[in-house]
């Protein structure tokens, strides 16, 4: 796509949301919320680069997430398909979580945004020291 003019990637985005239903437009929103999500993506991040953990291990290493939260964001990662949850049916509980190919590619398509961010990050804080001066 970094080789198509501006205008180009313009038609093809109009192009593409012509296409879509409406059911197809909501489940784009549903989906790409967890984009946007600090918890999803990073539940996202830290399997694709950790591989299968247990509940407890991903929480320890998102800083800051709640029991709660952890939880529901599982849960929607795992009904979207992003993540396999695997209850081993032991006592005391074990639960272990991996992503599937469909998160594996999901996370796949959000380095080049996050390279995109990163490249573009003085940008974005001229234009809000300048919007906040205003």
């Amino acid at each position: 796509m970094n080789t198509m003019t501006e205008e180009a990637v313009i038609r093809l985005s109009q192009a593409v949301c012509d296409t879509l239903s409406d059911e197809d437009d909501g489940l784009k929103r549903e989906v790409l919320t967890h984009a946007g999500n600090r918890w999803s993506l990073g539940i996202v991040h830290t399997l694709g680069v950790e591989g299968k953990l247990r509940h407890a291990e991903i929480g320890r290493r998102l800083e800051g997430v709640t029991q709660r939260m952890l939880t529901r964001s599982l849960r929607q990662l795992e009904r979207d398909g992003l993540i396999k949850r695997f209850d081993h049916s032991e006592v005391p509980p074990r639960v272990d979580y991996e992503l599937t190919s469909l998160g594996r590619s999901f996370l796949a398509h959000m380095v080049p945004l996050w390279m995109w961010l990163l490249e573009n990050a003085q940008d974005f804080r001229a234009a809000r020291a300048r919007f906040d001066e205003a």
